[in-house]
């Protein structure tokens, strides 16, 4: 089982064609070697914006032969772990996609969202409700 990182759906969908006859060849490869080639859902939220409907992109990812699987809690905690190690390097870094997940999620519920970080949310969700410590007092 391959796990296809975005970059490399990226190259084969997007408009940049720099890297795309190495991604392409890559997935012809390892579909020729009979490995069985996978995302999860944050990789597809993360190639998202190449398409204009979901059906669109399961489309493109039928047509390559890619399975979307879920994502499992021993992925999601070893992910924890690791980001806990890399903030202890870069402690002023922050996940940015973590929030566009966040976001996301809370418009496709139709939920608002209680939130002490509001610059990108009003930014990239400005139909969300927010619940802020300004909007709450």
């Amino acid at each position: 089982m391959i796990l296809v990182d975005s970059n490399v759906l990226i190259d084969i969908v997007g408009a940049d064609q720099e890297w795309r006859a190495w991604s392409d060849a890559a997935i012809e490869r390892l579909q020729a070697n009979g490995e069985q080639l996978v995302v999860n859902l944050i990789i597809v939220a993360e190639i998202a914006a190449n398409f204009e409907t979901l059906a669109d992109l399961d489309v493109a990812l039928d047509s390559i032969d890619i399975e979307i699987v879920p994502l499992c809690g021993d992925a999601a905690f070893a992910a924890g772990q690791a980001f806990r190690a890399y903030r202890r390097m870069h402690r002023d870094r922050n996940a940015m996609l973590s929030d566009f997940l966040i976001g996301g999620h809370a418009r496709a519920l139709g939920a608002s969202l209680l939130t002490r970080d509001t610059s990108l949310y009003r930014t990239y969700f400005p139909d969300l409700t927010l619940i802020t410590p300004e909007t709450d007092a």
